[in-house]
């Protein structure tokens, strides 16, 4: 006979959802179901809607509600399947609730095809009253089991996990033994053949006779001279590699004070550059006070276009009169930004761009400032100047591409030093052809 479903037992869905399903699992089948229970809603409305989904015949949360409990109760429903008889039922049924054990008998008679109605409303009735019971206990026990209830629950799953795990180890662990076992086998007949190899060669030893044994005597004895001779060769070339490296570390040694003293005398020229241009800029500016006076009657004298049209200065190109008294035409006005370089020379950076008419900024490459201003940098500066000796290979490809994009000039400079800089906006200050 076919066993009865939920539609069937409408009329007792409420004692088997509230008998047969924890908190934690009317939450999670109520979960299933989509967002008709929201999370904050209470345990008894979470019943109401379940116990209402079970009487809905066909539909989905009573199909998924008859699996869940059919899985969870299955041991419960095989033992019962196997008893017809009303009476056994009834002393089966006896006997686990006296144990304690509820909910899955419950389920098992309420869905055992062949219970009839009297011993239905019998069960039914000693489950209304325990649950009437357990009503009046102490609502710190219901508290403590259902925590406990979820506790089992973790328990349960932890150990499924560790289940898992474990057998996951166990088959990793014979797939070892396995391989283990085949390198012992493979380890033993190689045993067996070197082992046959050598019977076969004290036998042939044994066998042969005197002479050839004086033979190879010989040879070997020769053999070993030789030996001795390559490696007293080996020697004498080895001791002869050892003076050469001597030698090479000695001139490594000097090589390396060379160095050092060719760094003190190009931070010296640096310095000595700096002052040089600081004089120059000085001696600059006197000799165009000096002949400001010249260049005013001149002016005078040659009118610029620009300035009889009512232009603004400066819009004839790059022999305008306008521009005569510039000392720097080609960065008057502009911003140049320093990509890379040394941290400790950034301030003469940007007193020897101020020479040269122009605004430094710098970027320290992404040593510390980030990507993000470098592009920000980029967009407002006019030239880009980046030395490729002290700075990241990133920086100087985000650099030529950015350049690249926004058809802005860039000097690769050699290194990083004040020179180097200084011969960088000397070629930007060079007019370039509109």
């Amino acid at each position: 006979m076919q066993r009865k479903t939920l539609h069937e037992n409408a009329e007792f869905a409420c004692p088997i959802v509230g008998t047969c399903l924890t908190v934690s699992e009317l939450r999670r089948i109520c979960r299933k179901c989509g967002d008709a229970v929201p999370d904050e809603a209470s345990d008894y409305d979470a019943h109401v809607f379940l116990v209402g989904q079970a009487q809905v015949p066909g539909g989905a949360p009573a199909k998924y509600l008859q699996r869940f409990l059919d899985k969870k109760y299955r041991k419960d429903l095989r033992a019962f399947l196997r008893v017809d008889d009303p009476e056994s039922l009834r002393r089966l049924w006896r006997e686990r609730a006296d144990a304690g054990d509820v909910p899955g008998p419950f389920w098992a008679i309420m869905s055992h095809p062949g219970v009839p109605q009297e011993l239905l409303r019998e069960v039914y009735g000693e489950v209304h009253m325990l649950s009437h019971r357990v009503g009046a206990a102490n609502r710190a026990d219901l508290s403590r089991l259902t925590w406990l209830e979820e506790k089992l629950s973790e328990a349960a799953a932890s150990l499924e996990e560790q289940k898992t795990v474990l057998r996951q180890a166990v088959g990793v662990w014979k797939g070892r033994c396995r391989e283990a076992m085949e390198e012992l086998a493979g380890e033993r007949r190689r045993r067996q053949a070197v082992e046959r190899e050598r019977i076969s060669l004290k036998a042939a030893i044994e066998n042969s006779a005197v002479a050839a044994v004086r033979r190879d005597r010989d040879v070997l004895s020769r053999e070993l001279a030789k030996t001795a001779e390559r490696l007293e060769a080996t020697e004498a070339e080895a001791g002869r590699q050892a003076l050469a490296l001597e030698k090479m570390h000695a001139e490594l040694t000097d090589l390396r004070r060379d160095l050092a003293d060719r760094d003190s005398e190009v931070t010296a020229l640096e310095a000595s550059l700096f002052v040089a241009l600081g004089d120059a800029a000085a001696a600059h500016a006197a000799h165009a006070e000096h002949h400001q006076g010249e260049s005013a009657a001149l002016d005078a004298e040659h009118v610029c276009p620009c300035r009889e049209q009512g232009l603004p200065e400066g819009s004839c190109g790059g022999n305008c009169p306008c521009r005569a008294g510039e000392a720097h035409p080609g960065l008057a006005g502009k911003r140049v930004l320093y990509v890379g370089g040394r941290c400790s020379l950034v301030a003469h950076y940007k007193l020897l761009a101020a020479k040269f008419g122009c605004e430094l900024v710098h970027h320290d490459g992404g040593r510390e400032q980030s990507a993000h201003r470098l592009w920000e940098l980029l967009g407002a500066a006019d030239a880009v100047v980046c030395p490729v000796d002290c700075v990241s290979h990133e920086a100087c490809s985000l650099v030529k591409q950015a350049c690249r994009g926004c058809l802005k000039p860039l000097i690769l400079a050699r290194s990083s030093g004040l020179s180097s800089l200084a011969r960088s906006l000397t070629e930007l200050d060079v007019p370039r052809a509109q």
